[in-house]
């Protein structure tokens, strides 16, 4: 009988050794210039990046950009600190950035998450993280595709 479940066990590790380990799929990003319409007072706040690997999501955003930009929607994220590593405006690297895949295109948001990347979310950021979690520039659009 001892014999049986030593052969058991032995077939057990045995298995379990040859099982090859599943590595991660990579998620690859695709990086989206969001536009603000309207005259910004300043300059960091006329456009920041977000980033999806959401394929329903891309390819609503690239359709996007084939409309007036009267007609694009608006984006609306959760937020997140630092800058994810791509969200930026030129030279000045915001401390913000929307969660990837979690954020999306709307028609309309409510007021109080109206903002300005720069002299609302990067000015004061206790009031956005702790009290309101989520951005939605009501002149937002999707301006562009990054290819990096």
């Amino acid at each position: 009988m001892r014999r049986v479940y030593i052969f058991i066990a032995a077939i057990g590790l045995l298995t379990a050794s040859c099982k090859k380990k599943v590595e991660p799929t990579p998620t690859t990003y695709r990086y989206f210039e969001v536009g603000i319409t309207g005259v910004q007072a300043d300059w960091r706040d006329s456009s920041f990046v977000v980033a999806t690997a959401d394929p329903e999501l891309i390819y609503r955003l690239l359709e996007q950009l084939m409309m007036p930009i009267d007609d694009r929607q608006i984006v609306m994220g959760e937020l997140a600190r630092g800058n994810g590593g791509y969200n930026k405006n030129g030279s000045h690297n915001f401390s913000w950035h929307f969660k990837e895949n979690k954020w999306d295109l709307v028609d309309v948001s409510a007021e109080i998450y109206d903002g300005r990347a720069y002299s609302d979310l990067d000015l004061d950021p206790y009031y956005w993280f702790g009290s309101m979690k989520r951005f939605s520039p009501w002149g937002s659009y999707i301006k562009r595709e990054i290819v990096r």
